[in-house]
């Protein structure tokens, strides 16, 4: 298997600042997109942060007609209010077309206590969401060696009457990608204790850090793409293969998408969604050069 990514040369989604919109939700940072058919176009999800310190991220909303002209729409999912599990921030979506609308797993946490995990909401118009009277529906495992502080970052996969759920689990230091599933997205269980991909070996592109996968159907495989991060803070997208959704081997030719030598993604090309438009594979990527993420798009090429 042969895996190439084509990057167009500039983002398709910039930071405020980059207008010089200092007040936006996302002035210092519009990152972690995810696309879906809308209407009679297209609607990308994303997170935003804002200039200043603390960690607070806004989920934010942008359409297109052609993938590559985007219109910002501002934020459509608010933090909790009090006590809530997410009253600290809403990020991280990962969206999906359900049969009446659209559904949303997103990542929240608690105001004072920085412990994500993942929550569940629909809408029938992509612009009010309904928070699920359950979540967060995927909480941590407090017992466990490699995802006791946060599950966040996932994506779900439907194969042979289930819902694959998978995740990155956070010890600590630093992530890795497990998986549970289920009947529905609030029955999941983790069916396997282990990571079913960790990070790699001392020296690797992927030995700090991986997370943000993304699961597709490839002829009579399964692909996962995920970010690696390296010991200097460089992130990029890798690939790996599975005939059963649960073991999974790494792309021999890791990474697939690599930062630009000085570019506007010099330091970031990950946190990537992957869809399947127009009998084409597109790539939709976090770019980040100093401290600014934009968004980026290419089209993933595969030969066997």
């Amino acid at each position: 298997m042969n895996i190439t990514v084509v990057k167009r040369q500039t983002p398709i989604l910039t930071a405020g600042i980059m207008k010089a919109d200092l007040f936006s939700a996302d002035s210092l940072w519009a990152y972690h997109p995810v696309v879906v058919k809308y209407k009679d176009g297209y609607a990308m999800l994303y997170t935003g942060k804002r200039l200043g310190i603390g960690i607070a991220h806004h989920t934010l909303l942008a359409t297109s007609n052609d993938l590559l002209l985007w219109d910002k729409k501002g934020e459509v999912l608010k933090k909790g209010t009090g006590d809530a599990w997410d009253s600290d921030f809403t990020a991280h979506g990962f969206i999906y077309k359900e049969r009446h609308g659209y559904a949303m797993l997103y990542d929240g946490s608690k105001e004072g206590d920085w412990l994500e995990e993942i929550g569940l909401a629909e809408s029938t118009d992509m612009v009010t969401w309904k928070k699920h009277p359950k979540n967060p529906v995927f909480t941590v495992d407090r017992d466990s060696w490699w995802e006791w502080r946060h599950v966040s970052r996932c994506c779900i996969f439907s194969h042979k009457g289930f819902t694959y759920l998978f995740y990155a689990g956070h010890d600590g230091t630093r992530e890795r990608i497990g998986v549970a599933r289920g009947k529905t997205l609030t029955s999941l269980e983790r069916f396997q204790k282990e990571p079913i991909l960790t990070v790699g070996k001392k020296g690797a592109w992927d030995e700090k850090s991986i997370s943000d996968p993304r699961v597709i159907s490839w002829k009579d495989r399964f692909l996962m793409f995920y970010s690696g991060i390296d010991r200097y803070g460089i992130e990029r997208t890798g690939a790996a293969i599975s005939k059963d959704l649960v073991t999974w081997r790494k792309y021999t030719d890791n990474p697939v998408l690599d930062i630009s030598k000085d570019g506007w993604d010099k330091v970031s090309a990950s946190r990537a969604d992957i869809r399947s438009y127009d009998n084409k594979l597109h790539i939709f990527y976090s770019g980040k050069r100093n401290y600014i993420y934009s968004i980026g798009y290419g089209e993933i090429h595969i030969k066997d």
